[in-house]
């Protein structure tokens, strides 16, 4: 699952950076239509987003169930090896 969501939010952010660009060149050039490109924009933003928050949720130990707050080797609570 975490290389799902790693995975959507890396084409997020590829989607993301050529529709900025995208963008600024359709500015650069006096064509202020953008309404689709700023709302693929604010799909993007949003996904990557949902994948922070997931992934952030995403880290438990696998013993405990605990989250963890440290990206160490052994979990802070019950002291086993993850």
């Amino acid at each position: 699952m975490k290389k799902a969501v790693t995975w959507i939010s890396v084409v997020a952010v590829i989607i993301f950076v050529i529709d900025w660009g995208v963008m600024g060149f359709k500015l650069l050039d006096h064509n202020y239509d953008i309404v689709v490109e700023a709302y693929l924009g604010l799909v993007c933003f949003l996904i990557l987003f949902a994948c922070a928050v997931f992934g952030l949720f995403m880290k438990r130990c696998p013993h405990c169930g605990k989250l963890r707050v440290t990206k160490g080797k052994y979990c802070p609570y019950c002291g086993k090896e993850i």
